[in-house]
């Protein structure tokens, strides 16, 4: 059962590695990231932490992940080999499983390649006779990334799913989690609940549950709470399934 499902990964993951595109994507979030983060951080707020850097990963992943999923069934229709896919002998949810966890791995590897960032803010950056970076929240936030990114992601191969464009497949997943960003977004939420001084604040705190930012949040500050995880493995799976639904009425 888990052979098939490795077969497509490493299929996957191959595709991203072995083309130009993959690392299109690489250096460009690295650019963006990273010169965004020193310009803002380092040389206008004059902070040397991580936070900063941080907070701007659930907007730059709004852009990167439905770019990096846009690909995964798209280009398979678009070729016609999905319907060679399908042909092998593997099952749709081990197909759907596959590509996914070669999308979060590839995620994961990009994420890994901006590590020198704090290593580079504890060791060069650090103010003479104060304590070393504070490694809790940092490894707390790439843990909060890569639950953001099973969320994002697991939108996007369902976007994916739905149409043999990749332009397409980017809008509509860029799109589905522009919404789940923004209902967890702070001044969002804060405007829901000044709206009505009576329903307002219950219906706020009930919004923002839904909200991916809220959870990517909580996780980032270094609490691991089993809600948060068990709201990440919800809404992965819930668009897992329906990628699910999507590709089996194609065999």
């Amino acid at each position: 059962m888990i052979a098939p499902v490795f077969h497509i990964l490493r299929r996957e993951l191959a595709a991203y590695l072995n083309t130009p595109i993959g690392y299109v994507f690489v250096v460009f979030f690295l650019l963006l990231s990273c010169s965004f983060y020193v310009f803002l951080a380092l040389f206008v707020e004059g902070v040397s932490d991580m936070r900063g850097f941080f907070s701007w990963i659930p907007i730059f992943f709004l852009i990167f992940v439905p770019a990096i999923s846009m690909r995964l069934w798209s280009e398979d229709r678009k070729l016609g080999t999905l319907e060679l896919l399908l042909t092998f002998p593997l099952r749709t949810w081990q197909a759907v499983l596959g590509k996914f966890l070669a999308g979060l791995l590839f995620l994961a590897l990009t994420m890994l390649l901006t590590l020198h960032l704090p290593i580079v803010l504890d060791t060069y950056l650090r103010p003479e006779n104060q304590p070393g970076l504070d490694w809790g929240p940092v490894i707390g936030s790439y843990l909060g990334t890569l639950v953001l990114g099973m969320v994002y992601l697991s939108v996007g191969a369902f976007a994916s799913s739905l149409t043999g464009d990749q332009i397409v497949a980017f809008v509509i997943g860029a799109t589905l989690n522009g919404v789940f960003f923004l209902i967890g977004f702070p001044p969002f939420v804060s405007w829901i609940r000044d709206f009505s001084s009576e329903w307002g604040p219950r219906l706020a705190e009930f919004v923002q549950r839904f909200g991916v930012s809220y959870h990517y949040d909580s996780i980032a500050r270094g609490v691991v709470d089993t809600r948060d995880i068990v709201y990440a493995l919800t809404v992965t799976g819930f668009f897992l399934f329906l990628n699910h639904l999507v590709i089996e009425r194609r065999r």
